[in-house]
């Protein structure tokens, strides 16, 4: 369920995906053939061995156990990382050391075997060579004034290697690629969650939680946009109040309270044409707006809504909680062109009298209300 759900959001969002897979692998070209400058490595390897001529045959064996431990080695690559030995070294090629700058240097031991690598890099092969040897040179002679015992001589002299370590287009071009649809999924997926959320967020200010039916804010707005529309409209405003449950309301369940809303909700909406609307007016009353209706037309159909209504609603599956919403009607309709105010206040006086009377769905008169 899940990975098809993470599918349909790339299903939705794959053109993000394209673009930004795009723009990484243009950017990677860009760069590769147009901003960065090639880079260059050249290897020399150094041998570390013990001196035959300075050692008897006894030294020579400690000499090797010695050179088991690494300590002698890696103390030999160390003199050849010191910056010191770097600049006295190219103070005897005859350059300045701030010309290198741009050339890096490292030596490393290759496991297993008495063999120094020392690598540089730089912009160009044959001053990299120039410098591996002239320092490599430099840090043998350095050594031997420090030890006598021990040897450390070339086993391959740097060469110039005109082939760039980097940038590789097609190989940086494949990883921008991949890593450009990583980015998009990514995008994708967080625009999906955006989208969401402003969703909800939306809907929370149409849509009343408890209900399911529209806000009063949103009601109230789709009411009067429909009078903008059409200012000779005839329309008909119906206040529903719950009056049954007015005294119990506060102390029900909030799965009660959602229960006995939503099916007040779904039977207006069943109960109404498809162009009426629906709005939770207030805590307990729902409005109804039926358009192109007169309240003579409009009489019997809340009549019967207040009927249906009545019906006791069962709370709990075996019918041992059941509630009387006990309905109150009142409703006004519009068709001298009235301000949309002075309709609400007709539905809502219309809705006092069906709470004061006997007469349990009342329309706004002239009489008894004005």
């Amino acid at each position: 369920m899940e990975i098809r759900f993470i599918l349909k959001i790339l299903q939705r969002g794959w053109w993000l995906i394209l673009i930004s897979a795009l723009l990484a692998l243009n950017f990677s070209l860009f760069y590769s053939y147009y901003v960065a400058v090639p880079q260059y490595e050249v290897v020399a390897r150094f041998i570390v061995s013990p001196n035959l001529q300075s050692t008897d045959n006894r030294d020579l064996v400690n000499s090797l156990e010695a050179l088991d431990k690494r300590s002698i080695i890696a103390t030999y690559a160390e003199v050849l990382n010191s910056y010191q030995i770097t600049e006295e070294a190219v103070k005897l090629l005859g350059e300045n050391a701030s010309d290198f700058s741009s050339y890096t240097m490292s030596a490393t031991l290759l496991p297993d075997a008495n063999i120094i690598r020392y690598s540089v890099r730089g912009p160009n092969p044959d001053v990299a060579a120039l410098l591996a040897n002239g320092i490599g040179q430099y840090a043998i002679d350095y050594v031997r004034k420090l030890y006598v015992v021990y040897n450390i001589e070339f086993l391959d002299k740097a060469i110039p290697s005109y082939d760039a370590i980097r940038p590789r287009p097609l190989q940086d071009a494949l990883l921008a690629l991949l890593v450009g649809m990583v980015v998009g999924v990514g995008l994708a997926i967080f625009r999906d969650q955006i989208s969401t959320t402003l969703s909800r967020f939306g809907q929370r200010n149409v849509i009343d939680y408890e209900s399911q039916a529209y806000t009063h804010a949103y009601f109230d707005r789709h009411m009067r946009q429909e009078i903008i529309k059409q200012p000779d409209a005839v329309i008909t405003l119906g206040l529903i109040h719950l009056n049954g449950i007015q005294d119990i309301y506060d102390s029900l369940p909030q799965v009660y309270v959602n229960q006995i809303l939503r099916k007040v909700n779904e039977t207006l909406k069943y109960q109404l044409r498809g162009n009426d609307i629906v709005g939770r007016w207030s805590k307990l009353q729902f409005a109804v707006l039926l358009l192109g209706t007169d309240g003579a037309s409009a009489n019997r159909r809340f009549e019967h809504i207040q009927e249906v209504l009545d019906q006791p609603i069962s709370l709990e599956s075996d019918g041992e909680f059941d509630v009387s919403l006990d309905v109150r009607i009142g409703y006004a309709d519009r068709q001298g062109g009235e301000a949309i105010n002075v309709l609400i206040n007709q539905a809502e006086s219309a809705l006092n009298i069906s709470m004061e009377s006997n007469t349990k769905t009342n329309m706004y008169k002239v009489r008894p209300f004005g």
